[in-house]
């Protein structure tokens, strides 16, 4: 059952908004860990689909570890093949098809949106700033993962298809921004993991880095030299500091 969220409590209105020119025209976000907590559907349906193979299954925490390049290296992670040296691809795509049947039937089990991410994509529209997600979740689990629990908040959602290069490739948030008509120094990237740290880099924007997601805090500052965030409060106030 998805937990009942209290409302976060936007603090003070940032003091005469709409009469200044605000330095930030969009704000990118990274999804799991960021703004939804997806790790029990995840780690469920790999786990399905570890056993459907004759796999042990792997803890929570475990499968937190694995996440952040793609559903081809979660599971090569949860076989234990990252340097992929056991398993040719063949089986490793066979094993994701059973993981990604599985998660797609089931994603919206126990995932839940991070408190007061609603309220704070609200308040940016309100300023003026347009939301959008990039993230390397597979697209087809993405885009309606999004809608179901965002409704229409997010003007672009994009994640990885076919013919996509997954972050920390720049390609596809710049693709967003151009889009958009957004420059990278008009945005900022809001994520959990190396992968988002690392596009934010190779694409010129400023990033905030989210300690309450799927990497620790300190991997994150040891890597950013900047204090991750410990919740959306303190996200929102770290967004107002950079308009």
């Amino acid at each position: 059952m998805q937990p009942v969220l209290k409302p976060l409590k936007i603090l003070q209105p940032l003091l005469k908004t709409k009469l200044l020119k605000l330095k930030k025209k969009a704000v990118v976000f990274d999804l799991d860990g960021t703004i939804l907590d997806t790790i029990g559907d995840i780690a469920s349906a790999v786990n399905y689909a570890l056993d459907a193979y004759g796999f042990k299954p792997r803890t929570k925490e475990e499968v937190i570890s694995f996440i952040g390049n793609g559903s081809l290296m979660l599971i090569r992670r949860a076989l234990g093949d990252e340097s992929a040296e056991k398993y040719d691809d063949n089986f490793v795509k066979e094993v994701r098809a059973r993981f990604r049947e599985e998660y797609q039937k089931h994603m919206f089990d126990e995932t839940y949106i991070y408190d007061g991410v609603s309220e704070l994509v609200d308040e940016l529209k309100e300023m003026g700033i347009v939301s959008v997600v990039v993230t390397n979740k597979d697209d087809r689990s993405a885009v309606p993962m999004i809608k179901h629990y965002f409704g229409d908040r997010f003007a672009y959602v994009r994640g990885v298809r076919a013919d996509t290069e997954r972050k920390p490739n720049p390609e596809l948030t710049l693709s967003v921004l151009n889009e958009l008509g957004i420059k990278p120094s008009e945005a900022l990237f809001i994520g959990d993991g190396m992968a988002d740290l690392k596009v934010s880099q190779n694409c010129g924007i400023d990033y905030i880095p989210i300690g309450y997601g799927y990497t620790s805090p300190e991997r994150l500052f040891a890597e950013c030299q900047k204090t991750p965030v410990s919740d959306v409060k303190s996200l929102r106030e770290a967004i107002i500091e950079y308009l």
